[in-house]
């Protein structure tokens, strides 16, 4: 044994301590002080990144969408019901409740060429008489008219209308209906106003003023005018009338 070395004793006090513990711990490093921080606030700020705290947005978001799309679908099965539950409209009904529309009538068709008013052989014998319906060519309005075939062989064609009122002129064969109803004593048959007995002769010929004639002169009674000539000749086997006065 050497006598240099010392020998120490156990329970001595100046036996070498053990190193304390070693609170090191990885992955977390020592935060660094902080003046007016103190390790309360820190520990506080360190559960605000907890993970629940993540998930509790996410939970409310969901059971947010699942009650709107409850909600969604519970307003479609109400809807569904109540027109499951509304009673059917009757078609008729509909129909004559619906206003009807105001449509643009279509245009009347435009007459061309002369108004027909017969054939020859209708009007083969003197005295005999049709009646017609002539059209204008510009205005296309309806006349009432009529043509007789006078002894002489002529067509007089004439408007049946009153030419200053709105009676309708008749042509009469019957003598004896001229002399009792309009006491005109007629030796062959005429053309008669009923609303004022005038009387018109087709045999004769009336003026209307400077050089212009026509035929239907009147014999008796108030009538301004013979009445309004329309233009009729023969085209073939047919009597058709062309222009009005």
């Amino acid at each position: 044994m050497d006598m240099n070395s010392k020998v120490v004793p156990k329970n001595s006090d100046t036996a070498p301590k053990r190193p304390a513990e070693n609170t090191f711990k990885p992955f977390q490093p020592e935060m660094p002080r902080i003046p007016g921080v103190t390790d309360g606030s820190r520990h506080s700020r360190q559960g605000l990144n907890h993970p629940n705290n993540f998930l509790l947005p996410k939970i409310g978001a969901f059971v947010a969408v699942v009650l709107c799309l409850s909600g969604t679908y519970l307003g479609w099965s109400r809807y569904k019901s109540r027109a499951a539950n509304r009673p059917s409209v009757d078609p008729e009904i509909v129909e004559q409740t619906v206003p009807a529309l105001d449509l643009p009538k279509p245009l009347a068709p435009v007459h061309e060429g002369p108004s027909m008013v017969g054939t020859v052989e209708e009007l083969s014998k003197p005295w005999s008489a049709k009646k017609f319906t002539f059209v204008k060519p510009i205005t296309l309005e309806n006349i009432d008219a009529m043509v007789i075939r006078l002894p002489g062989g002529q067509l007089w064609g004439f408007s049946l209308e009153d030419p200053y009122g709105r009676c309708k002129l008749e042509y009469v064969a019957d003598l004896a209906q001229i002399g009792g109803k309009y006491r005109f004593q007629a030796i062959h048959p005429m053309v008669l106003n009923p609303c004022d007995n005038t009387v018109f002769d087709p045999l004769k010929v009336g003026a209307l003023g400077g050089n212009t004639w026509v035929r239907g002169q009147i014999v008796q009674g108030s009538g301004l005018r013979p009445p309004i000539s329309i233009d009729v000749k023969v085209m073939g086997r047919s009597i058709v009338a062309t222009n009005i006065e």
